[in-house]
Order: structure tokens, then C-alpha cells, then sequence
């Protein structure tokens, strides 16, 4: 039994390792957000680059499409050149992409300048949550792994923030400062000790668990050293391959719930909702500015950001999720119901405009406190640390792909059937995304890595009744 003191104080260098990387993740929210604003801005009829409703939506999308390969990358890389590697190597097609926006004289150099900067984000997705999955106490790794996601909104509450009152090139300039104060301050954190534990360079994993975890006694150090390496036996002798993450029920079902989680939130419809956030507002025709709500809008979630940190280890990953899943589902029939009644009934609502900007901010504030933060950080969790890379980026892959499919479809569905139908299908998508985590989902809160891969490969009830004789074999068989 650890008897160290457990405050925030003796955790501080968690946090800030924590905090500088997942910057590259407020960098991967500004190509997010960029959209947003910029869009309108293109298609408007003074705009420097003439664009179609077309080129929008591929302008929206590249960016989601370049993450695919980005994933790809970053599984090749992650576990060769290490977690910290990788993502610094992320910021560098996240800050070229700024600089062919800023260039680009044409809608293809757009689509190139997404493309690559999806490279950087794909990259980045797969890497940050091994990252702070692995330098984080159990006590804190909820709230930890919560910052991906609050750092994705910071960064798209400022594109949309200097978006409405900024040049085109202006903006980009602005969004181009963000990747490089990532690198210029991750270079100085420490590597993941897991990482370096696989390569058995056990002093410098020893070393940079000390700083990271500020020890008071070297028995301390000792002890979680030794549970580190209990987790990392396998990978010893298991290099780890795609195909070995379908080999075990406990990975299979690893599988099962990062991809169902995946599923359950791109097919709620949130990366089409943020592409197109202003042009949303706009329909509303209400006084408020559409730029103004969004930036609104982008706050809201920065606080709901904060609160699924303070939350998640609080409450738990599965009462989260159940609760913003309805709730997120709720709102979305919301406004479906107000697209029908507009565009299918003919309903006069320019005095009802407050209920479509009162439902998607709500939507986006309720799927940043739960659903989408929990949808990754699980990923950090869920998967040994031999097969972890090529498990998350077949994850992310997945998350990509149906993102874009997502963002581009909904431009399309909407002209062709009603946007009702788009919103009528997020909503959907919640409800059953509900039944998935109640009957799937597993609760990770207070759970080391090693006792969720216990979990995973093994009943509780066998574990129970194991005798102690027993218990050694049972152990083994779960880092083996």
C-alpha cells in the first residue's frame, strides 16, 4: 500500500507534461475550427478565392481525410521513435498546413494544405492519449486524459474567436503561433516511462518516473517500477502486430468498445456540426450574430471541457457517458424537429430562431463533457501496452473515417432529403449509442493499466474464485 503523499502538489509534473502536449491537440482544434469562420468568408462573392458549396465540403473534410494516413504514421513511428518523438514530429504538418493556407490561390492548394495538416492531426490523435495515458497516476489519469479533448475546443474557441474579426491571412498567421509553441515546449518533457521500459533502458525510465512522479522514498519508486514492468512483460517478448489485436478475448473486446464508442460519436454528427456551426446559426435568423454565438458556443465547451476534467474521476466513465449521451441525443431530436417544421412543414419559426441556437449549443456542450473527451481517453486505457499503437491508430482510423464520411455527407444529404434528416439520424445514433455503453462498456475509473487488462481478459467472478495457489497463473497469463 502506497502511503506518499497524494496531492496535486507532488503530481505538478504530470500536469504540465500533460498540458504541453496536448497543445499539439489546441493546434488539431484550430484546423478544426478554422472552418467555421472561413467558410462562409470563401463562399462569399468578394472572397480572394471563388469556391463552390462543393469545394466547402471538401475544404471541410480534407483535413479529416488526411488524419487516415496520419494514423497510419503514427503507428509506425510511435513505437519506434517513442511516444514524445512522435508527437513532436505532429507539429510540423500541423504548422506547413498554416503555411500553405496562408499561400494557397487556389481551392487545391486548400485541399493539400488540409490534407497535410490531417497528417498532423491523425498523428497526434494516436500518440497524446498513449502519452498521458502512460505518465499518469491512476488517481488523475481520468482528469489527464480529459485535457485532449478540452485542448481540441481551446483551440477551436480560438480560431473561432479571431475568425469573424480577422483577415483570411490573418487568422492563419494566428493559428500558425500555436504549433510551434508545442514544440518549443514539449521538447523538454520527459518520455513515457512505459515506453522507454519496452526498450530496456530501465535507468532512464527510472529517472523520468522520478520526475514525474516526485517521490519521497526510493521504496516508492521501487514499488511502481515493479508494477511497470509487470505490465510491459509481454512486450519483452511480444513485439505487438496488427493482427494481434483480434489474438485475445481481452483485446477483442478492447476492439469492440474503442471502435463502438468511435462509432456512437462521429454518427452524432459532431464533425459535421463544427464545420459548419455558422452557417447552422445563420439559418436560425435570429438578431444575434452567427460569428458571435459561435464564439459563445466555443466558451461553453472550453467550461464543459474543464468540467469533464474535474468530473471524470469523480463520477466515472460510464455514469458520463449514459448522461450525455441522452442528453445529447435529446437535443439533437430538438433541433431536427425545428428543421422539419421550417423546411418540410413550412412553419413559420423566425420567432423560434432561439430554439436551434439554444439545441446545438447545448448538443456541443454536453458531447464536450462526456461522449467526446471519455471516446478517447478510453483508447489510452483500454489496450496493453505491446499492441497499444496499432490499436489506437486502427481506433483513430476509424474515428477519421467516419468523420469524414460524416462531414461530407451531410452537405450532400441535407440538399438531396432535408437537413431534418442529418439531425434525425444524429439523434438516433445516440439512442443506440446508449444500449452500447450500458451492456459494453466498462467503468476504468481507480483502475491501473494492468488491473483493466485483467478485467478485460478475465471474468471477475473467476478471478474471485481463484484459490491462492491459483492467483500466480491467472496474473501471468494476463501480461504473457
Amino acid at each position: 500500500m502506497r502511503n506518499m503523499d497524494e496531492s496535486p502538489l507532488k503530481r505538478w509534473p504530470q500536469y504540465l507534461a500533460a498540458f504541453t502536449a496536448t497543445l499539439s491537440m489546441a493546434s488539431s482544434g484550430s484546423h478544426i475550427g478554422w472552418t467555421s469562420p472561413i467558410l462562409p468568408k470563401l463562399k462569399s462573392p468578394d472572397s480572394h478565392l471563388e469556391i463552390s458549396s462543393d469545394d466547402a465540403s471538401w475544404i471541410a473534410s480534407f483535413a479529416l481525410l488526411g488524419s487516415i494516413p496520419g494514423n497510419v504514421v503514427a503507428a509506425l513511428i510511435v513505437d519506434w521513435l517513442g511516444r514524445k518523438m512522435c508527437l513532436l514530429l505532429a507539429g510540423i504538418p500541423l504548422g506547413v498546413s498554416w503555411v500553405l493556407i496562408i499561400l494557397a490561390w487556389n481551392p487545391y492548394i486548400l485541399y493539400v494544405a488540409r490534407f497535410i495538416g490531417g497528417l498532423g492531426l491523425g498523428i497526434a490523435y494516436v500518440a497524446c492519449p498513449m502519452y498521458i495515458g502512460e505518465i499518469s497516476d491512476k488517481e488523475i489519469r481520468g482528469s489527464l486524459g480529459s485535457f485532449i479533448k478540452l485542448m481540441v475546443t481551446f483551440g477551436e474557441l480560438y480560431a473561432h474567436v479571431i475568425g469573424p474579426f480577422a483577415t483570411y491571412q490573418h487568422l492563419a498567421y494566428s493559428c500558425v503561433i500555436i504549433p510551434i509553441i508545442f514544440i518549443v515546449t514539449f521538447i523538454w518533457m520527459p518520455e513515457s516511462p512505459y515506453y522507454l521500459l519496452i526498450k530496456n533502458r530501465e535507468d532512464e525510465a527510472r529517472n523520468n518516473l522520478r520526475l514525474l512522479k516526485r517521490y519521497a522514498t526510493q521504496d516508492q519508486l521501487e514499488e511502481d517500477m515493479n508494477e511497470m514492468q509487470k505490465t510491459v512483460i509481454r512486450d519483452l517478448s511480444d513485439k505487438g502486430h496488427f493482427w494481434d489485436v483480434f489474438r485475445t478475448p481481452g483485446n477483442r473486446k478492447a476492439v469492440v468498445i474503442g471502435f463502438g464508442l468511435q462509432g456512437v460519436l462521429q454518427f452524432s454528427g459532431l464533425a459535421a456540426i463544427e464545420s459548419y456551426t455558422q452557417e447552422i446559426f445563420e439559418a436560425a435568423d435570429v438578431d444575434l450574430s452567427a460569428g458571435i454565438a459561435v464564439i459563445i458556443l466555443s466558451v461553453l465547451q472550453l467550461f464543459a471541457g474543464l468540467g469533464a476534467a474535474a468530473l471524470v474521476d469523480k463520477l466515472g466513465r460510464r455514469p458520463l457517458l449514459l448522461f450525455t449521451t441522452l442528453l445529447d441525443g435529446l437535443t439533437l431530436t430538438i433541433t431536427a424537429v425545428f428543421y422539419f417544421l421550417k423546411f418540410q412543414m413550412f412553419v413559420d419559426m423566425s420567432k423560434a430562431g432561439w430554439i436551434l441556437h439554444t439545441s446545438v449549443i447545448f448538443y456541443e456542450i454536453f458531447v464536450a463533457l462526456g461522449l467526446n473527451p471519455l471516446s478517447y481517453m478510453m483508447l489510452g486505457e483500454l489496450f496493453p501496452t505491446n499492441i497499444k499503437g496499432a490499436a489506437v491508430c486502427m481506433a483513430n482510423m476509424w474515428a477519421s473515417f467516419l468523420a469524414f464520411i460524416v462531414s461530407k455527407m451531410y452537405q450532400v444529404i441535407s440538399d438531396t432529403c432535408g437537413v431534418y434528416v442529418s439531425f434525425g439520424w444524429f439523434a438516433i445514433s445516440c439512442f443506440v449509442g446508449m444500449a452500447f455503453i450500458i451492456f459494453l462498456v466498462p467503468e476504468t475509473k481507480g483502475k491501473s493499466l494492468l488491473e483493466i487488462q485483467e478485467e478485460l481478459n478475465f471474468k471477475k467472478k473467476s478471478l474471485k474464485g481463484a484459490t491462492e495457489k491459483d492467483q500466480p497463473e491467472v496474473y501471468v497469463s494476463t501480461i504473457a
